[in-house]
């Protein structure tokens, strides 16, 4: 071991050794001296007799270096300070090959740090690899969650959790505070142990029970500066007392990727904190996922055969009135899924993006690799004669091939380098993306792990292959005697092949780029100009919950029309509404319905919205036929309902809706006479076909939880201002969010505005770099050719004749890089089709304005090389010769 580390530590630090090695010789040198003095030579015969006798110096300490250090390493080293003092000589193109790199490999880390934390990074749990997600359609009730965990002979723990959002502080100091309900089995199930305190258990997660919460290491940092008195100290939590009993450990924030869980609650205490939610503990609220750890020798393939097996069971052993119900929850299919990584719903929207993008920055990567080849070959042309000087003193082909493909790693490590502080900066621009229209900043874990590092370091490695191995085994085909004739600055190297065909490659690939990034530009571009059935511009809005402030029933309706009232004096607000739901708020009520007595099918529903008057006025929904809400519909008056044209189309073949009547399934006594229509809304989503939606007086319906929406003409911000203060001081038990209708929908296109953003910025990166790769196989190719075209000059060629010279082999590449781009993109964008909208994936517009665009930069880029050739002189060029 000990030679062993020795003969690393000579080959890495040689100086010492070196130096030993030279005193050592130098030393058995003067011996041999001295000896064949005493023989009677002279000084000068004895020292040409000791180096005859003694041998080949250099060679002789070489042996010693192969003897002291490992061969290879030792040459490894010579090849790195070697290319260190290369690539110091030319500043120029180690910068430009190091940030093409650089981008091209930040691009692609970016991306896959992206897609660990949101897919592959497991949560900080005990083995979370056990884990496993047990999913049901839409979700699972509450009432579940605990028969569900006591299948001991399935599972060793498994619990229900939701993300949620709570008002915490006293009145005038409220925070809006992320955090989580969750049952009983929690913690356990994850195997935590806690900081401080205790975490919570089975016994907090029943009726009655006191009021509980467990803070995130960092809130008990931000909050309390890690005092220990917090724990057993209780916070306001909704205006109720909780008591901290303990902090979850460093590093653990939660189950539900994106969001950081600051304060844990037992599911039992809903009621208590949330009087008007109660219901949500029914076994008609499907709002709960689960995950669970199945026995160590059951794997998810059985658990889930044996979950379909009790599965009746479980159902038909909780009570319920609502056979609809029952029926639903015997039908579900269960699915047990790995659940290491926690739950998001980021996943299942932005997994095919990820996969997209990911596989365009891999395209930008294989172009900034041909950049990179491309001036490696014109490199190589410049050192032809230094490679010749070598090959003639003895050294391989494969030796050389060596040094040149370590020149290419260094480049390549200092652009992955380079690459990764780009990457730590455009995947938090990409959170930021993902985080639009969202009401609270996503908090994906982005810290570089071992996965990231890895792909990083397998990235840079593979780049310096790709771009480094063809130049350098091009670069070492030489013929000695014509290359040993070059003089300085000469090149000898024949017509070379490879330098066109990567710019063929580099033309086509960024054409792909580009016309993907035009169809997800279109598309983006159909879906905001598509007619929603709204306006969104002027339009602010509020959510509001009186129940904080004590209100409720008709106090509560008194209260939120005073709330309108008052809005309506604020200057520059027009008009002022309000409504259970707004459109693209993810949220969505909907019931079974009967339309004159007679149910229209066994799964006809429809959408319901309950608004207060003139919401279509606020909202720039026209009114098509009948009248609109009024002060007339109170409580106490006739129910009254407008619907849309998708309700009529569906419900009222005759197309005549006004005076007739429809009413909830359960309750069909309870008749709503239809008064008017209105337009199709885009509710669920800007891509979806417009649902059957009953629109119904708010104040005819159970309260609750509202928004107010208001248009104002003039600064909208000035207006936000005037209406926060206007309803802080009535809701002190909640912060008060104003925010624009805009921005909601917005948040709908977050998907379209991503792909639409990073992939135009790739494809611009790509058209950029082929443009740099044209233009420089042409600057190489006027050089290479100046004494050609200084002939053709002199012998009568017209300026214009050489610029179409150079001109035309840009076209001609251009040409087939465009025409093998749209085949590739003919055949790739069919796999787009599901995330396009308003047009097909063979869009002709795209690809012919993509490939004028081409075609335009093409030119440009060869307009400067072309302007170079004809201002050759044909005397120098001649007399060079």
């Amino acid at each position: 071991m000990k030679r062993f580390l020795l003969r690393i530590l000579n080959a890495v630090f040689p100086s010492r050794a070196d130096d030993r090695l030279a005193r050592e010789v130098a030393s058995h040198l003067t011996l041999l001296e001295d000896d064949f003095q005493r023989r009677g030579m002279t000084p000068e015969d004895a020292r040409l007799a000791a180096r005859l006798a003694f041998g080949g110096v250099e060679q002789t300490k070489e042996l010693q270096r192969d003897a002291r250090s490992f061969v290879w390493l030792d040459d490894a080293r010579r090849d790195v300070v070697y290319a260190v003092r290369t690539l110091r000589r030319s500043p120029g193109f180690a910068a430009v090959a190091i940030l093409t790199l650089a981008l091209g490999i930040g691009a692609n880390t970016a991306i896959f740090s992206l897609m660990d934390a949101l897919l592959l990074r497991r949560l900080p749990v005990l083995d979370a690899q056990q884990l496993v997600q047990v999913a049901m359609q839409p979700s699972f009730p509450y009432p579940l969650i605990g028969p569900l965990a006591e299948q001991r002979e399935i599972f060793s723990g498994a619990f229900g959790f939701s993300a949620a959002a709570f008002n915490v502080g006293p009145p005038g100091a409220v925070e809006r505070t992320s955090g989580a309900w969750v049952s009983g089995a929690y913690y356990d199930t994850l195997g935590l142990q806690p900081i401080s305190g205790r975490l919570l258990t089975r016994e907090d997660d029943r009726p009655g029970a006191a009021p509980a919460v467990v803070i995130t290491d960092g809130y008990w940092q931000r909050e309390f500066g890690r005092s220990p008195r917090a724990i057993g100290r209780p916070i306001l939590i909704e205006g109720v007392p909780v008591t901290i009993v303990g902090v979850s450990p460093p590093g653990f924030t939660g189950v539900t990727i994106g969001q950081i869980a600051d304060v844990t609650l037992p599911l039992a205490i809903l009621p208590q904190l949330l009087p008007d939610q109660a219901s949500l503990l029914g076994i008609g609220n499907f709002w709960l996922r689960v995950l669970a750890r199945p026995n160590r020798d059951i794997t998810a393939a059985q658990a889930q055969a044996r979950l379909a097996v009790v599965w009746p069971q479980l159902v038909n052993a909780v009570p319920t009135s609502r056979a609809n119900i029952r029926r639903m929850l015997l039908a579900a299919h269960l699915e047990v899924s790995s659940g290491g990584t926690g739950w998001s719903f980021l996943r299942q929207r932005f997994r095919q993006p990820l996969f997209v993008l990911m596989g365009a920055v891999g395209l930008v990567l294989l172009i900034a690799c041909a950049n990179v080849a491309n001036l490696l070959l014109a490199r190589a042309a410049a050192r032809e004669r230094e490679i010749a000087v070598r090959l003639a003193l003895g050294a391989g082909r494969g030796r050389l091939v060596r040094q040149l493909l370590t020149e290419s790693v260094l480049l390549s490590v200092a652009g992955g380098a380079i690459a990764v502080g780009l990457a730590a900066f455009s995947s938090r621009v990409l959170v930021d993306l993902l985080s639009t229209g969202t009401a609270d900043a996503l908090a994906l874990d982005l810290t570089p792990n071992w996965r990231v590092m890895g792909f990083t370091g397998l990235v840079t490695i593979g780049t310096s292959l790709i771009f480094g191995l063809a130049p350098a085994v091009r670069a070492t085909a030489l013929r000695l005697a014509p290359a040993l004739k070059l003089g300085p600055g000469k090149t000898g190297i024949s017509h070379n092949r490879m330098a066109p065909a990567l710019v063929v490659l580099q033309v086509s690939l960024s054409l792909l780029l580009l016309t993907g990034a035009g169809l997800f530009v279109r598309t983006l571009d159909n879906l905001r100009h598509l007619d929603p059935g709204f306006r969104h511009e002027g339009v602010l809005l509020v959510t509001v919950d009186g129940r904080t402030a004590g209100y409720r029933g008709q106090q509560l309706k008194a209260f939120y029309q005073q709330l309108i009232e008052d809005i309506q004096h604020v200057a520059g607000v027009t008009s002022v509404s309000l409504s259970k739901n707004t459109p693209l708020n993810a949220s969505r009520w909907w019931e079974r319905i009967v339309v004159d007595g007679r149910s229209p099918g066994v799964d006809e529903d429809s959408d319901f919205n309950g608004v207060a008057p003139h919401y279509f006025e606020t909202m720039r929904t026209p009114l098509l036929a009948g009248r609109d809400f009024t002060g007339r519909d109170h409580a106490t008056a006739p129910r009254a309902a407008i619907v849309d044209e998708a309700f009529v189309r569906r419900y009222v073949p005759d197309g005549r809706p006004i005076g007739r009547h429809v009413a909830l399934a359960g309750a069909p006594l309870q008749q709503m006479e239809i008064v008017g229509v209105v337009r199709n809304t885009a509710s669920r989503g800007l891509r979806e076909v417009p649902q059957p939606t009953v629109y119904v007086p708010y104040v005819q319906q159970e309260a609750g939880a509202a928004t107010l929406e208001m248009y104002a003409a003039g600064s909208l911000d000035d207006i936000a201002t005037a209406v926060r203060n206007l309803l802080q001081p009535k809701l002190p038990q909640t912060p008060v969010h104003v925010r624009t209708l805009t921005a909601q929908v917005e948040g709908v296109l977050v998907q379209e505005r991503l792909l639409a953003l990073l992939a135009s910025s790739f494809g611009v990166l790509a058209l950029l770099l082929a443009a740099v790769g044209l233009y420089g196989l042409l600057s190489y190719t006027v050089t290479r050719r100046m004494s050609e075209i200084g002939i053709r000059m002199a012998l009568g060629a017209q300026r214009s004749e050489v610029m179409g010279l150079v001109v035309r082999q840009s076209l001609v590449l251009t040409t087939v890089g465009i025409t093998l781009g749209l085949a590739g993109a003919a055949t790739v964008t069919r796999y787009l089709k599901g995330m396009l909208f308003g047009l097909t994936p063979l869009d002709p517009a795209t690809f012919i304005a993509v490939s004028l665009m081409f075609a335009l930069i093409a030119t440009v880029a060869s307009y400067v090389p072309a302007r170079r050739a004809t201002k050759v002189d044909p005397l120098v060029a001649l007399r060079c010769e």
